[in-house]
């Protein structure tokens, strides 16, 4: 009996040690938006093609589920990679958004450059969260690592 309460104890403190933002073994989505966005961006960053599309998707699941053609889906998703590549990011703001949506303002460092954009995190079945959309045009320098173009 000792033995199985130490065993129960052990588990409980690591689960508490191990932090929020990891995904789960069978669970598609996230907790919330931010935990949406931080393992987004953690599979971006990994180049996990199958862990980017459990957790980018809409409010009817993940992309893995709605979009059919594995080409396509990776194809979509190695653009995300590229344009998302980074080396460190920051969540500055969590704004509520349309129809239950959150909107999420980031920074990205890459080397020397440094970019901010929006993505919108909404919340799909099982009240799990997902990474909808990305504006990717204020990240193009980030996928080819030349300096953005200066605007005149």
């Amino acid at each position: 009996m000792r033995r199985t309460v130490v065993a129960g104890m052990l588990v409980a403190l690591s689960a508490c040690a191990s932090g929020g933002a990891k995904p789960v073994a069978g669970v598609v989505g996230a907790v919330g938006p931010r935990q949406a966005a931080e393992q987004f961006l953690a599979s971006i960053r990994s180049e996990d093609v199958q862990a980017t599309s459990i957790i980018w998707g809409s409010t009817k699941g993940p992309a893995r589920e709605l979009i059919k053609d594995r080409s396509e889906l990776e194809k979509r998703i190695l653009v995300m990679q590229c344009n998302l590549n980074h080396d460190s990011f920051r969540i500055l703001s969590d704004l509520p958004g349309e129809a239950l949506k959150r909107n999420l303002k980031l920074e990205f460092r890459r080397g020397q450059l440094i970019a901010q954009t929006t993505m919108v995190a909404t919340q799909g079945p099982n009240q799990r969260w997902f990474i909808e959309n990305t504006d990717l045009a204020p990240m193009r320098g980030f996928c080819s690592n030349q300096p953005q173009e200066q605007k005149r």
